[in-house]
């Protein structure tokens, strides 16, 4: 059932990928420094975690990959809106 989905978060995961690079390349923000590492880890792990593999870290590879999918796609969702203006620049404490 998870490879009928998997076409599908394949397809979400780099249309939200090109939304984030735009974002990146015309809107410099400070939070960005905190989000970018986050997705590259995220990214990371889908393209490392074996196809083959019956269960990673005691859980299945689909459950696994579906997770992480969705994260990204939640990170970035949440990561736009917070990256769009001034309100992207963090506050310099005293």
């Amino acid at each position: 059932m998870f490879s009928s989905f998997e076409f599908i978060f394949k397809i979400v995961f780099f249309c939200l990928s090109i939304a984030w690079i735009g974002n990146i390349l015309l809107l410099n923000s400070e939070r960005q420094i905190l989000i970018n590492p986050l997705l590259m880890l995220i990214a990371a792990l889908i393209i490392v975690i074996p196809s083959d593999a019956k269960e990673v870290f005691g859980f299945e590879v689909d459950s696994v990959k579906t997770f992480l999918y969705g994260f990204y796609c939640v990170v970035i969702m949440v990561g736009l809106p917070l990256t769009k203006g001034k309100k992207g620049k963090l506050r310099k404490r005293l």
